[in-house]
């Protein structure tokens, strides 16, 4: 078991991004209901105290855009907004990088751009992972910054 703390966008955000994806490629494509943005991974024990911290952290808008791949293997749709201060208060280190892996298998096809909905997250979600079974454990409230 592992666990880690993620943020989920909101359905309409989800099935915008269901839309644009083209299905008949030979891909292994994660599930939407498990899509989300993974703020930190804290391996097989959670940080629960850091976790708990984040409660009331400010979030701001994000949006979903274009696509890109880690080696040629994992594609992924890419974030438009600044997690870095909230992922840092999660724990995340200096590797992280903001994403919401779609598929495993990418070998280059072409993909079309993409811009979503603008959404701001209302909680952080910390969430065990076995099997491949994804179990929320804990939520804190986020604080959603002011639109410009």
């Amino acid at each position: 078991m592992k666990f880690f703390t993620a943020l989920y966008p909101p359905r309409h955000v989800v099935d915008e991004l269901d839309a644009v994806l083209d299905r008949g490629l030979d891909l292994e494509w994660t599930k939407p209901e498990k899509w989300h943005i993974t703020l930190c991974f804290h391996g097989g024990t959670a940080d629960e105290e850091r976790f708990k911290a984040l409660e009331g952290h400010e979030v701001p808008e994000l949006r979903l855009r274009n696509f890109g791949d880690f080696r040629g293997k994992v594609l992924w749709a890419g974030i438009d907004g600044d997690l870095n201060r909230l992922a840092r208060a999660a724990g995340a280190n200096d590797n992280w990088f903001a994403h919401l892996t779609v598929a495993y298998g990418y070998k280059g096809q072409a993909m079309p751009e993409f811009l979503s909905s603008p959404w701001q997250p209302s909680e952080a979600v910390l969430v065990s992972s076995a099997d491949g079974a994804h179990t929320p454990v804990d939520r804190v409230g986020l604080r959603t910054s002011a639109r410009r």
